[in-house]
């Protein structure tokens, strides 16, 4: 998962951390997030930005499961429990 910029992908400051891409087969995409996706929950924690929301992960490791909630493009609410995975290489 990234998190783009919230003003920049059109999602009002304050209200989650639009996902600018997903690595293909990753967790984040077999539990149906997609880019353009806002997650604006984790483990019951409200998500306000992008920092916020790598902040809530950093408080986990990779084979945690989490709990995300998350609005889809056309704005639905959507959750899930997924297990993170190590992320690629920066």
């Amino acid at each position: 998962m990234s998190a783009g910029n919230a003003a920049a992908d059109g999602v009002q400051p304050g209200t989650g951390a639009a996902l600018a891409g997903l690595v293909p087969g990753s967790p984040a995409g077999r539990a149906g997030l997609a880019a353009g996706d806002v997650i604006v929950s984790v483990d019951g924690h409200r998500v306000s930005s992008p920092s916020a929301l790598q902040s809530a992960l950093e408080l986990h490791h990779p084979g945690d499961s989490v709990s995300i909630s998350w609005t889809d493009q056309a704005g639905q609410t959507h959750s899930a429990t997924i297990v993170l995975a190590t992320g690629p290489a920066a």
